[in-house]
């Protein structure tokens, strides 16, 4: 979504009415974003200058915390802010030259009461967006990126030079142009409006004169009018206006710092979520990979044992046999005694070598082929689980949407497959880790919802007890459910909201989401077994009820933020 400086009014209004004369008492911050806490405030405002999602919004702890972890990192920037702004109180918020250019001031006590200016300026210039920190001169302290004199020649945005803004638009302000002497090409010179409302004023002319333009574009910039001003969007351009214009959309939210999170903060998460997505699905491949070539090797290594016998037999013979062996030969039939009678074997020779070494050759085979056949077969089968398991989880995560989700259950993967030399330096995260699963209050109920293999053992097999209700779809690959209530029975669950929920959750969470409807069984914990040297959450079960029911039924008891929102764990 664009957005234009008259947007950008509408954000320095409600900055003031939430965070003027209050103190900033935290500074969070990410790879191209950081988050100021204000006193007395739940939310954060959080600047981005992310070359596509770039800008301002409130955020929650909830999302914020997402966003720290889907960073790469913390910003040295940030460090700057605290040394000179945390503990300030903002003193005021101004836009620059009717452009995207905002600046945030703030006061600070230092010493013996002596009062010290800095501000933030934020400049809202899509790939060319900067966050730059001066003192009560106006140089700069720091920036998020410098530009040298050899990039730009108009101006130079490093520590110690005097800040210099961006080139100024050309044209008249609203308030430069009286409304009864104007004419339409003086809206298509007029700065304080973006692109995307200059277009549309050319293309709904008629719509008003150009005084009665201009006059509601000014009203843009006046704190009274502007409260009362409506957002709305055209094609892919979000703007406010004193009323709704005819071929724009309203937007249901008039806060712009609310309605500003659905194009910096949430397609943020969204990036970020599906690199994550995207780089774990490459791992379990690999991983996949990995396990099918041990498999083969296990596969050739029972081929080969069961060969060990006649390996065996070939050296004994030619043992018994010396001296009947002419030199170089290839292939010879020799006849001798074992344990189950007389044989007669076949056996190829290497013609370089004399009888002697090729027997040696045939005992050296035995010795590496002869094995414990119930050992291999169940490494084989071991091995087999764990690629299925592993397929399961690629279909899980292929399927999920929500970012928290996607972070929860990835990250979790990741630290499932870290490899063998890092896994002591990350066991005691790991084992202090709950595995990936949703909590969710419903009633009086708590129903629980794992969100991959270890995540269904968890809620299965250590956090439900044997009087509550497990929930599955009927033999197809998804999540375990449980429902936790101390007067749930199999007999008094049919029929109930509660059952409908836990059963639509976990038709959601399964291969079976898209289906029209699907087969849930449930039954009660303590008649769900681990299934002996499978994967860790492959069970069977006994006594089970079964309930027909949509995959997205559980909508119409809680919204996909709610779920989002369900204490995912870890």
């Amino acid at each position: 979504m664009i957005y234009g400086a008259e947007f950008v009014s509408k954000w320095i209004i409600e900055m003031k009415e939430m965070f003027l004369g209050q103190r900033l008492f935290r500074v969070e911050s990410g790879d191209t974003w950081l988050a100021l806490r204000f006193s007395s405030q739940t939310l954060s405002l959080l600047i981005s200058w992310h070359p596509q999602h770039f800008g301002c919004c409130l955020i929650d702890e909830e999302d914020l915390d997402l966003m720290k972890r889907f960073s790469s990192g913390k910003l040295r920037f940030a460090d700057a802010l605290k040394s000179h702004l945390v503990k300030g109180e903002l003193t005021a918020v101004e836009q620059i030259d009717f452009d995207r250019l905002l600046i945030l001031k703030f006061s600070r006590k230092v010493g013996a009461g002596f009062d010290v200016e800095n501000s933030l300026v934020f400049e809202c210039m899509e790939r060319n967006s900067n966050l730059i920190l001066l003192d009560e001169n106006n140089t700069i302290i720091d920036c998020v990126k410098h530009i040298h004199p050899e990039i730009n020649r108009y101006r130079t945005v490093v520590p110690s030079h005097p800040y210099i803004t961006p080139p100024p638009l050309q044209g008249p302000s609203p308030f430069d142009i009286q409304p009864e002497d104007s004419a339409y090409e003086d809206i298509a010179m007029m700065k304080g409006i973006g692109k995307g409302l200059r277009q549309f004023i050319k293309a709904h002319q008629s719509l008003f004169t150009s005084g009665e333009w201009i006059g509601n574009i000014a009203k843009l910039y006046n704190e009274e009018t502007l409260k009362n001003s409506l957002i709305q969007t055209w094609k892919n351009y979000v703007t406010i206006f004193p009323l709704l214009l005819e071929d724009m959309i309203p937007v249901s939210e008039n806060k712009a710092l609310i309605v500003s999170k659905d194009f910096v903060v949430d397609p943020l998460l969204w990036d970020k979520s599906n690199r994550l997505k995207k780089d774990t699905l490459k791992v379990i491949k690999k991983e996949i990979k990995s396990l099918e070539r041990h498999r083969k090797g296990i596969e050739k290594q029972r081929s080969e044992s069961e060969k060990a016998p006649w390996y065996k037999n070939c050296g004994e013979l030619l043992l018994a046999n010396l001296y009947k062996i002419p030199p170089r030969t290839e292939n010879i039939s020799l006849t001798g005694w074992t344990e189950d009678g007389e044989i007669t074997l076949q056996i190829p020779l290497d013609p370089k070598k004399n009888a002697s070494d090729n027997a040696a050759v045939y005992f050296k085979k035995y010795k590496k082929a002869k094995g414990d056949l119930e050992k291999i077969e169940r490494e084989i089968s071991e091995l087999t689980d764990k690629i299925s398991e592993l397929q399961d989880q690629i279909d899980i995560i292929e399927e999920l949407e929500v970012p928290s989700m996607i972070d929860s259950v990835c990250r979790d993967i990741k630290e499932w497959l870290v490899p063998n030399k890092n896994k002591k330096r990350k066991r005691s995260k790991k084992e202090s880790s709950t595995p990936p699963h949703l909590r969710l209050s419903y009633e009086e109920a708590l129903i629980l919802v794992g969100l991959n293999a270890r995540g269904n053992r968890h809620v299965t097999f250590q956090e439900a007890t044997a009087g509550d209700i497990w929930l599955h779809v009927h033999e197809i690959p998804g999540s375990h459910v449980i429902i936790k209530h101390p007067e749930a029975r199999k007999e008094n669950l049919e029929g109930t909201d509660l059952l409908v929920l836990a059963a639509s959750l976990a038709a959601f969470f399964s291969k079976a989401r898209h289906s029209t409807k699907v087969q849930v069984d449930y039954t009660e914990r303590k008649h769900v077994r681990h299934i002996p040297g499978s994967g860790i959450a492959h069970v069977t079960y006994t006594h089970p009820e079964t309930i027909l029911i949509e995959p997205d039924r559980w909508k119409e008891y809680f919204s996909e933020k709610e779920i989002a929102l369900g204490e995912v764990r870890p």
